[in-house]
């Protein structure tokens, strides 16, 4: 519809004002709602969501009513489903859709309602043409007695129920590695305003996830068995009864799912009947590691949040995080799979090394590798949305070729896996493809048998005309017409002077039906010839027809159209026999993301700048982390980066908790940050950007890195760092890795320096856990003394009068030198700020007792300067004893005197240096 036909959206000034005043009359929303209004051929958009529409679409913002008047915004269909995609996808927004009631003139209701959890009424929006890169789930807690947390979850993407119980803290740190494992974007929590559900809304939103609270009385799980019934998979002939699932039996959190299932509307659409599987969650499985860590470590893209703190996905670098580097796949599902494996790491010590050991395969047998992921892979469709069309009997004939193809497919991809001659890759995929491929010999039989075939390459789907007369005669008619276009095409050609089937050719695609192309370098010849009208111009070339082939065009797809009616009862019965096969091709769609993602993993493995390694596997009672040379796999793939590798070594009984001290910028957190990465990594099968890697298995990844405001949710930069310490306090076991960087920076310096003095203390003395502790406060070096199994790391740095060269080693020992005031001097502080900090300094590092140590090694400088102060403050106690004695003033002096020779005479090299002046 022309802009011009949209003012004042054809309205009169009596029924503007009576839709401003509905408008008016909605419920309060937040800022992150947005309403649309179908106007049956376009939508509009008003007060402050006009403005957010004008700004994503360009539109002018117009106005309606009378003062105070309302603004308003007219978007086409395709705009809105661009806009729609961008607000759920991208910006986490919610969307809600109203439609006018019929009959009334300004009377409206809401038809369609979206939210990042909640994608389901906007499926064909939002993923008919595009693919679904990424898990779409919603979650549902309750709070039972004794502190039992019950949690439901419904994967709206994969079709999957989860639910669990477990005992939780008043911190709900269990909760919080969950929801990190699960990756929710959504939250249905019971409504009230007790200080148990204001804690866990606030876990929430801290993890960004959106919050909404539902009556009480949705989470009691009354009907949740029928619910079930109609909701859960069962196969063909078999009688649904959910009881016979044990999950069944956790009543607090079958209640969560009744409250999400409600919340999604899942029963009020048939399409979702007969689609869930329903398992328990067991979140021992898997290696602990929480947000924090995930987005400390960079191992997922840090993202914005929007005005009610949900999390915006917006388009990152790949080289920003680690699941950007490691997404090489080429199917949806792979990297579904990808971001669960990362979130959801291994501890099963078998498992994790037959992931490797297929990594391995492909990173040796390139050959093998590139047929898969750029041939077998790329013809594969994502299985998980046919399964589900064909469970649900809403599949049409497109979908059941795409899955003939896919199935097709199997045999040679098969075939490419044998030349491995790998027990790994033999047990996780040929076996089991080999199956399944069997299982669907009859599916594909049926599709030959059914299917014509001939008519696929002009994206015709029909059946065969022998299933019965009538369309055979159909049939008929149809070639009769087909073979009158052919006589069109030569006609075409000769009046065109060109070449036929070749310059002019008979094509047909479903806008347009039959037609006739040419290339754009023959478009002259076509302006000239009146009797043909151009439809028009693509990359291919110019399309065009004549009144005759427009005739014959409509013949035949008025044949066609009772060709279809004709084939629907056959059509029926052969969607049945498919919905049969769903189950089959949800496992083979599960099998072909594996090994996307194990293709995946080795494809960045032999592409980095560096080639990864396989890590050498221990399994958890060995206590060792040895890794060579490690890399940030972030870091070195950045362009103009020559990275500085260094070691990390850990071991039980000598040194399982290092302080790493130095100046900024010189790589501490670099450091600490590539071993936590590495570690992770090897957990979920991927070989590691080391020289060497030898691990034992982990039971968590606990990370405390960066200052950041969370001001959005009232965090200050210390609260939300003894939030994250508190957590790795509380669940930190001697078989965790522990990584924590300037802790303590956001409050006074003998706070932050005490609570990271007793943080650092508990790690390497009571959980005895391996633990990198990157700090400013020198003091925490001191652990070394009274702690064996502590020790002591450092980077260093270059000076010069107007730059720092970080050097980016770590070395063994505590940094010897302080390089804040030469950064100072580099940002060009007055003169006389340097001048005094310079002299503050000296007084609080004795600087004139360091003159004859400077060079010294660190352990030597240290016992001298340590010796040192007990001889200054032996000479101070004696000088205090005698005062309190009541020595009188010439006893005094000479005290003084006699004290000054003994430190003049003192072989102390410090105590040399102090008094030489």
């Amino acid at each position: 519809m022309a802009e011009e036909t949209f003012a004042a959206l054809n309205l009169d000034i009596v029924q503007q004002q009576s839709f401003v005043r509905f408008f008016r009359g909605l419920p309060e929303k937040g800022p992150s709602t947005v309403r649309f209004f179908n106007r049956t051929d376009y939508y509009t958009l008003h007060d402050d969501d006009a403005k957010l529409a004008a700004d994503f679409t360009s539109k002018i913002i117009k106005y309606m009513g009378e003062a105070p008047k309302l603004r308003y915004v007219c978007i086409n269909k395709h705009q809105m489903e661009t806009f729609i995609r961008e607000l759920l996808l991208v910006r986490q927004y919610r969307v809600e859709v109203y439609m006018k009631v019929p009959g009334k003139s300004n009377d409206w209701q809401l038809e369609y309602k979206g939210s990042p959890g909640n994608l389901t009424q906007f499926e064909q929006i939002l993923f008919e043409n595009a693919s679904i890169e990424t898990c779409n789930s919603v979650m549902g807690i309750k709070f039972g007695q004794n502190k039992v947390v019950a949690m439901s979850n419904i994967n709206t993407t994969d079709l999957v129920f989860e639910v669990c119980e477990f005992t939780d803290n008043e911190c709900l740190t269990e909760l919080e590695a969950l929801l990190a494992q699960i990756g929710p974007r959504e939250c249905v929590i019971p409504s009230g305003d007790t200080p148990e559900l204001n804690n866990l809304k606030i876990v929430l939103e801290r993890n960004g996830i959106l919050v909404a609270k539902v009556k009480r009385s949705d989470f009691n799980g009354d009907g949740i068995i029928q619910d079930l019934n109609r909701l859960l998979f069962f196969k063909v002939g078999e009688h649904p009864n959910a009881e016979i699932y044990p999950e069944t039996n956790c009543r607090e959190a079958m209640g969560c799912l009744q409250a999400v299932i409600h919340f999604l509307n899942l029963t009020g659409k048939n399409s979702n009947f007969n689609q869930y599987r329903l398992k328990k969650v067991d979140a021992q499985r898997y290696v602990r590691i929480d947000n924090a860590a995930l987005y400390a470590l960079n191992i997922l893209p840090k993202p914005t949040f929007n005005s009610e703190g949900a999390p915006v996905f917006t388009q990152t670098a790949k080289s920003y995080s680690l699941s950007g580097i490691l997404n090489r796949c080429v199917t949806s599902q792979g990297k579904r799979l990808l971001e669960q494996w990362i979130k959801q790491p291994q501890k099963d010590f078998n498992l994790i090394n037959e992931r490797l050991d297929v990594v391995g395969c492909f990173v040796r047998n390139s050959e093998v590798r590139t047929l898969i992921t750029k041939d077998a892979l790329t013809k594969i469709p994502d299985l998980m949305l046919i399964s589900k069309k064909l469970s649900g009997k809403k599949a049409k004939l497109q979908d059941c070729y795409r899955l003939y193809q896919a199935v097709n497919c199997l045999p040679s991809l098969i075939n490419i896996l044998r030349k491995l001659s790998n027990n790994s890759v033999k047990d996780m995929f040929i076996s089991p493809l080999s199956e399944f491929a069997t299982d669907m010999d009859k599916y594909q039989t049926m599709i030959e048998t059914l299917l014509d075939l001939d008519l696929v390459d002009r994206c015709e789907f029909l059946l065969k005309s022998n299933v019965n007369p009538e369309m055979s005669e159909l049939h008929k008619l149809k070639l009769n017409i087909e073979e009158k276009m052919q006589k069109l095409l030569k006609k075409a050609a000769a009046d065109l002077n060109l070449e036929e089937g070749k310059s002019v050719k008979l094509e047909c695609n479903p806008q347009h039906g039959f037609f006739f192309r040419i290339t754009k370098k023959e478009e002259q010849v076509l302006r000239q010839a009146k009797q043909y009208k151009i439809i028009d111009a693509v990359a291919g070339g110019v399309r065009f027809n004549n009144d005759k082939l427009t005739t014959l065009n409509e013949d035949y797809r008025e044949i066609n159209e009772k060709y279809e009616e004709l084939q629907k009862e056959t059509l029926d019965e052969m969607l049945k026999v498919a919905a049969g096969y769903a189950d089959t091709v949800r496992n083979i769609n599960m099998i072909l993301a594996a090994l996307d993602v194990l293709a995946s993993f080795a494809t960045a493995a032999v592409s980095a700048k560096i080639p990864y390694v396989r890590p050498v596997l221990k399994p958890m009672s060995e206590r060792v982390l040895n890794l060579k040379k490690v890399r940030h796999p972030c870091l070195e793939q950045q362009d103009q980066i020559d990275f500085i590798p260094n070691d990390v070594k850990f071991e039980e009984n000598k040194k399982t908790f290092y302080t790493i001290t130095g100046p900024n910028m010189c790589g501490k957190s670099t450091y600490i940050r590539s071993a936590g990465v590495a570690v992770l990594m090897a957990h979920i099968g991927c070989w590691v950007p080391c020289e060497y890697a030898e691990l034992s298995v982990v039971d968590g990844i606990l990370a405390r890195v960066g200052a950041d405001d969370c001001q959005l949710k009232g965090l200050s930069t210390f609260m939300l760092e003894m939030i994250e310490t508190s957590t790795i306090i509380k669940t930190a076991t001697k078989n965790s890795l522990v990584i924590i960087d300037e802790l303590g920076r956001g409050t006074s310096t003998y706070d932050g320096c005490g609570i990271a003095w007793a943080i650092a203390e508990h790690l390497a003395m009571e959980v005895k856990c391996f633990s990198l502790f990157a700090t400013h406060f020198h003091k925490i070096t001191k652990l070394a003394d009274t702690c064996s199994t502590a020790g002591n790391l450092h980077v260093s740095a270059v000076t010069s009068n107007d730059a720092i060269t970080p050097l980016y080693q770590v070395k063994e020992g505590q940094c010897d030198a302080s390089y804040g005031i030469h950064c100072a001097k580099i940002a060009e502080f007055p003169s006389d700020v340097l001048e005094w900090a310079s002299e503050n300094l000296r007084q609080l590092e004795h600087q004139e007792g360091m003159k004859f140590i400077r060079d010294l090694d660190i352990p030597i400088k240290k016992k001298i300067i340590e010796d040192g102060d007990n001889i200054v403050k032996n000479t101070l106690q004696k000088l205090k004893t005698a005062v309190e004695d009541g020595a009188d003033q010439a006893a005094l002096e000479n005290l003084i005197i006699a004290l000054k020779n003994d430190l003049v005479q003192s072989d102390n090299l410090f105590v040399k240096g102090l008094v030489s002046n």
